[in-house]
């Protein structure tokens, strides 16, 4: 009778050589769907910029048309100095 771990030890090459091109396929196409989901996100985050400087300028001029005196601030305020310099 042959031991058990003799068999497995003469298996493992052929089954590192059957499995190894299966793990690195598997790898390849996690990395690309992250990738993918990753620009995916960007795009995503690109449009709500874009949406909300619409409506901030469409809110900015309604108030400009209204002939308010000092109309919304629609831009981001400077950061003071001392933030300026810590960083």
């Amino acid at each position: 009778m042959i031991p058990v771990f003799l068999v497995g030890a003469a298996s493992a090459p052929l089954i590192k050589k059957a499995i190894k091109p299966v793990v690195r396929g598997t790898i390849k196409t996690s990395v690309k769907l992250a990738a993918d989901a990753k620009r995916t996100a960007h795009e995503i985050n690109e449009d709500l910029s874009d949406i909300a400087a619409e409506a901030s300028a469409e809110a900015f001029a309604s108030d400009l048309q209204e002939g308010k005196e000092k109309p919304r601030q629609t831009t981001r305020k400077e950061r003071s100095s001392s933030s300026k310099a810590s960083t």
